[in-house]
């Protein structure tokens, strides 16, 4: 009889380790849902890049109708990766909760395609949401491909700071007060914080904190709605964390480019109008504009493939949303 029970609480034991180690994995804790239209090549990187930094990890790609051959390219390189085919491209936000729907671990990773997150960054961030039960999220230091600091702490946008962008002011106070917009703006990327505001390309978001305020606005079909639902958190009483301590590349603009520019300033309206109200969004929608015609007629004297990209970037800028 001793000895069953002895042979009983030592395989109890073992399970315990094993459990123990289990939730100790990389990505043990985190739902990874990547969004995919067009760029197979960067979307398989991304999907690697989890599978091999946060092995535990469960990975989702949504595919937003991009009618090529992802899915097989995902088969054979990271076979660890589901696929959710979407009938038709109804944006990034709603590509996201279609992801976050399909899973259920308590953290949620949603990942552009065109960016990849570096080693340990998941065990990083989920240890910053860990430390911090009011933390809806946590964003690692970005960086260019070429290894470069990308800012990536914002602020919520007010019609002072979409002006201070639009005239040019945010960028000739190199982002300082009081002229500071509400992405060209002067932060500190070297110590964890909680900010008003992060870029987007990767973030841990807590699924509890996604679920309260019911996830992304399907609304904005791309272009600030992370910042919207972070307005939605802020509201609520949550907090925003950077986590330097993260790091993830991100090349930006792989799945939409310049000629997506004018969706840009439509979601930029669309958030003003949510947030501010009809009035607030006219000015904002003026000011825009203003700024696009300003930029514009400055390109048109910009020589080579700069002049042409800034004027292929603010005739989408004037034309408006593409879609």
């Amino acid at each position: 009889m001793r000895l069953l029970i002895h042979l009983g609480l030592e395989a109890v034991r073992i399970l315990a380790k094993v459990v123990s180690t289990a939730s100790d994995s990389p990505g043990a804790s985190t739902s990874a849902v990547i969004v995919h239209y067009r760029t197979p090549v960067e979307t398989v990187r991304a999907a690697r890049a989890v599978a091999e930094t946060a092995p535990a990890a469960d990975l989702v790609v949504v595919d937003n109708a991009s009618g090529d051959d992802v899915a097989e390219r995902l088969r054979r390189e990271v076979p660890s990766a589901r696929v959710l085919r979407e009938a038709a491209n109804r944006g990034y936000g709603a590509a996201c909760n279609r992801g976050a729907r399909e899973t259920s671990r308590p953290y949620i990773l949603l990942l552009n395609s065109d960016a990849f997150v570096g080693p340990g960054a998941v065990a990083a961030l989920e240890a910053a949401l860990d430390a911090d039960p009011k933390a809806a999220a946590a964003g690692p230091r970005l960086r260019n491909p070429d290894g470069t600091l990308q800012p990536s702490i914002r602020r919520l946008p007010t019609p002072w700071r979409v002006f201070c962008e639009s005239a040019g002011l945010a960028f000739l106070s190199g982002g300082r007060e009081p002229f500071s917009g509400h992405s060209a703006t002067r932060q500190n990327h070297d110590a964890p914080r909680a900010v008003e505001a992060l870029m987007g390309a990767a973030l841990l978001a807590r699924r509890s904190a996604f679920e309260e305020v019911g996830g992304f606005d399907e609304s904005f079909f791309f272009y600030a709605e992370e910042t919207d639902l972070m307005a939605r958190w802020r509201d609520r009483g949550w907090s925003v964390l950077f986590e330097p301590r993260a790091e993830a590349v991100h090349e930006g603009g792989k799945s939409s480019g310049d000629t997506l520019f004018g969706q840009l300033h439509a979601s930029l309206a669309r958030y003003t109008r949510k947030h501010r109200g009809a009035a607030a969004a006219a000015l904002v929608r003026a000011m825009l504009g203003a700024g696009a015609v300003a930029r514009y007629a400055v390109a048109l004297v910009t020589p080579g493939e700069t002049g042409r990209r800034r004027r292929a970037r603010y005739r989408a800028a004037l034309a408006g949303p593409s879609r």
